[in-house]
């Protein structure tokens, strides 16, 4: 059953790309771009989507049917020990990398480039110095944060084996309660949370980092941020050129067949990735869960929502928001930890 509805998804993906590569032929024609480059570029698109819907129609051997055993006498059931919750994965942030990778496909090297950029160290301690992040130097600080992190870094590994991240713990000179992860090896602790939480919920909240380490949530970020840098800029471009040429027929063919269907395609991708966020931060819960520190991570977003006022939403906050709301993240908590932890599997 997962197979099919993953090979549908695809059959999907690959429609949508080779109607794509039409467009774009259709338009940089209309917008005289050189028949030679546009068609390269489009015929690459439109080659692409035809793999991806030829190899989502491939069938998939089934497994031969097992004999019948004879009947046995049933042993005893023994309840299953609580696991982290299994990552769906974040397909969704790699299909909006590559959507936008076939749009700038001519910028294919500047696209490259800033992709291995933004994955390198030097952008990650660029942006710990640019975010005022800085790393444990006063002697209470590490006496009192490595031997916690060790712990719970112990606790993560000893549930996921397959989990070997190097991971540094940093500070943010911030008196909100927070933490949060970037790149692949930065952790961050805001002062605040420091100051204002004992220490099992500082456990609480450094697990749940470790949950989007182990996920890969941190880069598949990376991966949206570099294309929406790229989405903004084109954009940018786009609109200050549909101003200065508000009227034609040139521009209106322009309006319907790119605009208008980019930004459609653009809003209908940010709240698919919104909600993607939102699923991973549970996920990130159930592993802290998993790993052994889920009544800690309890208890620090019950500290958290206790000194946290937040505003209501509107509908369309509510659809973009990268966090579900943390009392929804503390009932699921509280409905493993005590009602039904045997159901993590």
């Amino acid at each position: 059953m997962a197979s099919t509805k993953r090979r549908k998804t695809w059959t999907i993906i690959g429609i949508i790309t080779l109607i794509f590569g039409v467009l774009l032929l259709g338009g940089g024609v209309i917008a005289h771009i050189p028949v030679m480059r546009i068609g390269l570029v489009s015929l690459v698109v439109m080659l692409i989507g035809v793999i991806i819907i030829v190899v989502s129609h491939k069938k998939v051997k089934e497994p031969a049917e097992q004999p019948v055993e004879p009947q046995r006498k049933p042993k005893a059931q023994v309840a299953p020990k609580a696991k982290p919750a299994r990552t769906k994965g974040n397909g969704a942030y790699v299909v909006w990398y590559l959507f936008y990778l076939f749009l700038f496909l001519p910028l294919f090297p500047i696209y490259s480039i800033t992709t291995i950029i933004a994955f390198s160290p030097l952008a990650e301690k660029l942006w710990r110095r640019v975010s005022g992040i800085r790393p444990l130097r006063l002697k209470s600080e590490k006496d009192r944060l490595h031997p916690l992190f060790h712990e719970v870094y112990m606790g993560a590994y000893n549930a996921n084996p397959g989990f070997r991240s190097i991971i540094n713990i940093y500070i943010k000179e911030d008196m909100s309660i927070n933490a949060f992860a970037f790149g692949k090896s930065t952790l961050v602790l805001t002062r605040g949370s420091i100051e204002l939480l004992n220490d099992d919920c500082l456990k609480g909240l450094l697990a749940h980092e470790l949950g989007h380490f182990a996920h890969h949530d941190t880069e598949a970020v990376l991966l949206m941020a570099v294309s929406n840098f790229f989405m903004s800029l084109f954009f940018g471009k786009l609109t200050d050129c549909v101003n200065c040429h508000d009227s034609g027929f040139l521009v209106g063919v322009v309006k319907v067949l790119f605009y208008y269907p980019l930004k459609v395609i653009n809003f209908i991708g940010e709240l698919i990735l919104m909600r993607k966020s939102r699923q991973n931060e549970y996920l990130a819960d159930i592993f802290a869960l998993g790993s052994g520190f889920g009544k800690e991570l309890n208890g620090a977003l019950i500290e958290l929502y206790g000194v946290s006022i937040e505003k209501p939403q509107s509908v369309k906050e509510q659809f973009k928001a990268t966090h579900p709301h943390i009392t929804l993240r503390i009932e699921q908590l509280e409905k493993i930890i005590y009602f039904n932890p045997p159901s993590i599997t």
